[in-house]
């Protein structure tokens, strides 16, 4: 009796396992298995269950990484279906994008813009560009402060006006912005 009640566990266990990785979260999968933050078996007569918690995308990291909410950068094999913003730039930035990516991201969501690439180059020079090729250049050590500018240039009205013949600000002026305009 004992042995057939294993035969019975283990064909649930199995089953039970075969439905949940039978159509896999887009990250996790064989080909990226380091997406796993956790799992825990649990027994409960007369099946096993596996909890699998991942890692939150929060960015691709240059051309085979994804950094997480969590501050932590995984190889990835193939970016389909992701909707996630680039980011150029050296690991020397990871806390940096985490600490204001949010504050970027809604920024431009508040203009109807969206946010498809951030490069951060040596030097302090920072970029942020929108899905239709509008660039915002800033300094990452005055950052607040330009996004302060940034914010209230985006929420202007001459922003409204110039839009569609707009096609960078480049914020690392003193109180002060230069635009430049699409031929």
């Amino acid at each position: 009796m004992k042995f057939l009640m294993f035969i019975v566990m283990i064909f649930a266990s199995s089953f039970l396992l075969s439905e949940v990785f039978k159509d896999p979260k887009p990250l996790f999968s064989k080909d990226n298995p380091n997406f796993v933050e956790s799992s825990k078996e649990v027994n409960s007569w007369p099946m096993k269950k596996l909890h699998v918690k991942e890692y939150q995308p929060l960015v691709f990291w240059g051309k085979d990484q994804i950094l997480t909410q969590s501050g932590r950068l995984l190889k990835f094999k193939t970016k389909e279906n992701l909707k996630l913003v680039n980011i150029e730039a050296n690991r020397n930035n990871i806390h940096f994008v985490l600490r204001y990516f949010f504050d970027f991201n809604q920024i431009l969501k508040g203009s109807d813009l969206v946010l498809n690439r951030i490069s951060i180059e040596e030097f302090d020079l920072m970029t942020l560009e929108d899905n239709s090729g509008i660039r915002f250049h800033m300094n990452k050590s005055k950052i607040e402060n330009q996004l302060k500018n940034l914010k209230t240039f985006l929420q202007s009205s001459y922003f409204n006006n110039i839009k569609d013949t707009f096609s960078y600000l480049d914020l690392r002026y003193q109180n002060k912005g230069a635009i430049g305009f699409r031929d």
